[in-house]
């Protein structure tokens, strides 16, 4: 009995282990294929800043938008990508209607540091979209869940520093370590033919 269970057990580990490979291969194509070059055709980016009023008012919110969004065009333009990044929350209500359109919503809470209170402390947090009208299912129709929410990066910016140009180098090293990196091993795939 001890040799029939053995071998049954090599075998389930060997469906288990080959089953194991099929879904991760299939989970990293369609993961990549998202965010291939082929599918999104345009980019919306916006950058929701949620603080009490006296923080709220220290930063420039359409500036912000804007510089994260040249930024990101800028970085896409570097991987051969002349796709337009649209800026602020206006982009994202319309992501429901927008094809082939890659939306990024970052997320950041400021609060004033307690021991410091010029220094503020930031929360950052990005969501990812993508919708292809062509694709079942009911994402076409409604407005799409989340893809994928990237981890909570938290960090500080100086009292010295101006809390706009703070949260815009913070949104931007976010992009650059999370989806930037996503998009050029896309790519890679792609060139791979994979």
């Amino acid at each position: 009995m001890n040799e029939v269970t053995a071998r049954y057990a090599r075998r389930f580990k060997t469906v288990i282990f080959a089953m194991l490979l099929l879904v991760s291969e299939c989970a990293s194509t369609s993961w990549a294929a998202i965010y291939q070059t082929g599918p999104f055709r345009s980019v919306c980016s916006s950058v929701e800043i949620s603080a009490e009023p006296e923080v709220f008012q220290r930063f420039v919110h359409a500036t912000v938008n804007e510089i994260v969004a040249r930024t990101i065009e800028a970085r896409l333009r570097t991987l051969g990508l002349t796709y337009p990044v649209l800026a602020g929350p206006d982009c994202l209500r319309e992501r429901a209607s927008a094809p082939r359109q890659l939306s990024l919503q970052f997320y950041a809470r400021a609060v004033s540091d307690p021991e410091h209170p010029r220094r503020l402390l930031i929360s950052l947090i990005m969501h990812s979209y993508y919708k292809d009208t062509t694709a079942e299912g009911p994402y076409h129709r409604d407005i799409p869940r989340a893809h994928h929410e990237f981890p909570t990066e938290v960090s500080f910016c100086s009292a010295e520093t101006d809390p706009s140009r703070c949260l815009t180098d913070r949104v931007i090293n976010y992009f650059d370590a999370t989806m930037l990196k996503i998009i050029e091993r896309a790519q890679e795939l792609q060139k791979r033919g994979r």
